[in-house]
């Protein structure tokens, strides 16, 4: 008697996906986050990032240009420090992200210039 394929088929479908969802519930064991590298603690330790001289600089060549975050717009001004300041986690959330400046805008951060924003707003998004 000839075993059928389309059963043996079936069976190796099965073997898969149950390996499959053994190596993701391996994967996601608490016993696996156990083994990470505690977050590093000094990532801004020797940044002394400033508003006025590194946060406005870097939103006005990138974020503080026509028809996007200026007066008129109907979206945060980013010319004016007190709105910077007031929009500082949402700032560092688009721009950590990479969805801001938009990426059809032709302007784009460098990993400097994110890092400089992440600190300042670590460190309290002060008027500095």
């Amino acid at each position: 008697m000839k075993p059928n394929i389309s059963i043996q088929k079936q069976q190796w479908a099965i073997l898969a996906s149950f390996t499959a969802l053994l190596l993701i519930s391996i994967s996601c064991s608490s016993e696996s986050e156990d083994l990470l590298p505690p977050p590093s603690t000094d990532r801004c330790e020797d940044s002394n990032a400033s508003l006025s001289s590194d946060i406005i600089p870097i939103l006005q060549q990138n974020c503080a240009v026509s028809g996007c975050h200026v007066a008129g717009t109907g979206r945060a001004d980013f010319s004016v420090a007190e709105n910077i300041i007031q929009f500082a986690s949402q700032i560092n959330a688009n721009t950590q992200a990479g969805t801001m400046p938009p990426s059809g805008s032709g302007r784009s951060l460098s990993s400097e210039q994110k890092e400089l924003i992440f600190c300042w707003v670590g460190g309290g998004a002060k008027d500095n």
